[in-house]
């Protein structure tokens, strides 16, 4: 871990994040980008033939004097101590395609961002919160942070899994291999049993045989938990066994299958009140 980037829109819930990112920073020896994303500012002109539309250069030049201060003064609220800090500023991207200006910030191998949650049916079930559309479209994996978390040093980390995914065992070892600097972490797999999707012992135990046998980690564990949905089962277990942070992988769906089946991750990033690290799904 090199560098961690951390997205602010200078409000209360980005500033918490700040604060967790810095902690993270210590922690990995990592330089931290912070950047603020700005529509800079177009006026139309009328040309032979019809209208374009050009940047409005005086206009973008005062927005970004001002945005300036405030990402200066922003970054100077909390201590750093020690931590580099480089400040961005970055006009006409989509914060939410950070596949599209991650570049600007090298040797990223985090984002940090804070999030509200979705506030309604119409923000969060219909187009969900920048946050949420962030992960399914992130190459590096992304850590939303809610206004209720602060950061401790992480003592237990709970892994849902789905154990017919071909791609579990690759989700653990990241999991594991991304924590290293949390040594004496322990990590709780788990199992969500729901009426829909239920995973008989045989079959759990038979993966369980697998991360052991392809897995190196000295304190490491599976549990059941029997709900109604799988969001709901998550609340149980991280309530149940108070765990600091939540990780989960991303199958990133987009388009229409997105719009059918939705994403599970996105939904905790949505409504669920825990430290979310979502990794992105392993490269073909």
């Amino acid at each position: 871990m090199k560098a961690i980037l951390h997205l602010t829109d200078f409000s209360e819930v980005a500033q918490n994040a700040y604060a967790y990112a810095i902690a993270l920073a210590k922690k990995y020896g990592a330089e931290l980008h912070i950047a603020h994303i700005y529509d800079r500012p177009y006026a139309s002109i009328a040309y032979q033939g019809g209208l374009s539309a050009i940047v409005d250069a005086e206009m973008d030049s005062k927005i970004r004097r001002e945005l300036i201060k405030h990402l200066e003064n922003y970054a100077a609220s909390t201590s750093t101590d020690g931590v580099r800090v480089l400040l961005h500023l970055w006009g006409d991207q989509t914060v939410w395609r950070p596949d599209q200006y991650i570049d600007k910030a090298p040797n990223t191998g985090l984002i940090v961002m804070g999030t509200r949650g979705a506030t309604s049916l119409w923000h969060g079930g219909l187009f969900g919160t920048n946050t949420a559309r962030l992960i399914r479209h992130s190459p590096v994996p992304v850590l939303a942070i809610h206004p209720k978390n602060s950061y401790s040093d992480y003592q237990k980390v709970l892994l849902p899994i789905d154990i017919f995914d071909d791609s579990a065992i690759y989700l653990i070892q990241s999991a594991v291999d991304f924590l290293h600097p949390w040594k004496a972490m322990k990590v709780v797999l788990l199992v969500i049993n729901t009426p829909y999707v239920f995973y008989d012992t045989p079959s759990i135990d038979k993966f369980l045989a697998e991360v052991k046998n392809t897995l190196r980690h000295p304190n490491m564990e599976l549990r059941v938990y029997n709900d109604i949905s799988v969001e709901e089962g998550l609340r149980q277990a991280m309530e149940a066994e108070k765990a600091d942070l939540l990780v989960m992988g991303t199958h990133a769906r987009k388009g229409l299958a997105q719009l059918l089946f939705g994403s599970i991750t996105e939904n905790v990033a949505q409504h669920l009140q825990y430290p979310l690290l979502v990794f992105p799904p392993k490269q073909s």
